[in-house]
């Protein structure tokens, strides 16, 4: 019986060699969950500007969490661990920061003295009261709440007036529903009244006022029946308490 010479032995060696080399270097694919993951946690960066951006971090989470499990089952099959760690723990940082952000601005965008309102709700809803001989009245709530007291509330400009340094310009309750493009019931709109000299610029989105508010039952057809004299004016920091 012939045995293998050495040069047989040394190139099966080189062989197996090479074989080992290729194994180690053997292509593992990533889930597709783990690019989205990354993605997602990129896109929760928003979280801190918008709410929409706290619904993208939740979903970041869920889809980092299912990335990192299919990694796990694999049991070596697929690659991106790491992405699928970074997707994960991202939304989450996000997700709780975001919400930390939004809840921190909450707290603190009325002024001192002020009294929150929900123009929508506190004051658009409740129209007006008409007694018997159809004279119009401020809703009792709205008047015993609001009227002549300050108050901070949120709304939109109405775009028939998109010039700078307004001394004044008419708010309205929201950004479609009732209003732009047609003829605000009195209701749905009030007059905003800059005071001390100051001015406002008109900005498309979210506005947020403070103030004092008047009321004018008596007002006639065309004019403001809710004027806010105005001393805050800017973006708006969160869109809770608008419609």
């Amino acid at each position: 019986m012939s045995t293998p010479d050495a040069t047989s032995l040394s190139s099966d060696s080189a062989f197996v060699s090479q074989d080992e080399q290729l194994n180690e270097f053997d292509y593992k694919p990533i889930p597709m969950t783990a690019a989205v993951a990354v993605a997602l946690a990129v896109f929760s960066l928003s979280a801190f500007l918008a709410l929409i951006g706290i619904a993208v971090a939740l979903i970041g989470i869920g889809v980092g969490f299912i990335a990192i499990r299919t990694i796990k089952k694999g049991a070596g099959e697929y690659a991106g661990a790491g992405l699928a760690r970074f997707g994960f723990f991202g939304s989450i940082a996000c997700f709780v920061l975001g919400i930390s952000s939004h809840a921190y601005a909450y707290a603190t965008e009325v002024p001192e003295g002020h009294t929150r309102v929900h123009f929508s709700y506190d004051i658009s809803r409740l129209q007006f009261e008409v007694d018997a001989n159809g004279k119009r009245a401020i809703p009792q709530e709205v008047a015993e709440n609001y009227v002549d007291k300050k108050v901070f509330l949120k709304g939109y400009m109405w775009n028939t007036n998109m010039d700078l340094e307004m001394p004044k310009f008419i708010l309205l309750k929201d950004n479609g529903k009732c209003c732009f493009g047609g003829d605000p019931a009195p209701y749905d709109n009030m007059q905003v009244v800059m005071q001390d000299g100051m001015t406002a610029d008109y900005q498309q989105g979210l506005v947020a006022v403070a103030g004092t508010l008047r009321a004018f039952p008596d007002a006639p057809a065309g004019q403001p029946v809710y004027v806010l004299e105005a001393t805050q004016f800017g973006r708006a920091k969160t869109s809770f308490g608008a419609e």
